[in-house]
């Protein structure tokens, strides 16, 4: 599918008018870890990839974006978008305790 935002903007749109009490939506973001002009927060990412209609269409529902966040990239998101964000990549790929996103998110709040 070529462009399959707005196949998810009607989804979105018809689970938000059809089930009002939906609890949340987790969206995975446009990434560039599977291209070849960059791996995560260091890649070059095209400014028009976005889930940001689908973030407009939910509204202020709970809504969880899953990317290619580093710490400080998902602090940036929930500050200036809101919602949540959900980590995975990082998460499981960084197992040293000194160095896991976990360690460095909880070091730092304390």
């Amino acid at each position: 599918m070529s462009d399959p935002l707005p196949t998810f903007a009607e989804l979105v749109k018809r689970i938000r008018v059809g089930y009002p009490d939906f609890a949340y939506i987790h969206v995975l973001e446009p990434t560039t870890h599977h291209r070849p002009d960059g791996e995560g927060e260091t890649g070059k990412k095209d400014p028009s990839d976005s889930n940001k209609l689908l973030r407009d269409i939910w509204g202020d529902g709970v809504y969880i974006a899953n990317s290619d966040f580093g710490r400080d990239s998902a602090i940036e998101t929930v500050e200036k978008e809101g919602g949540l964000v959900s980590f995975a990549r990082h998460f499981i790929s960084n197992v040293s305790e000194n160095d896991s996103l976990v360690y460095r998110l909880v070091k730092e709040t304390h």
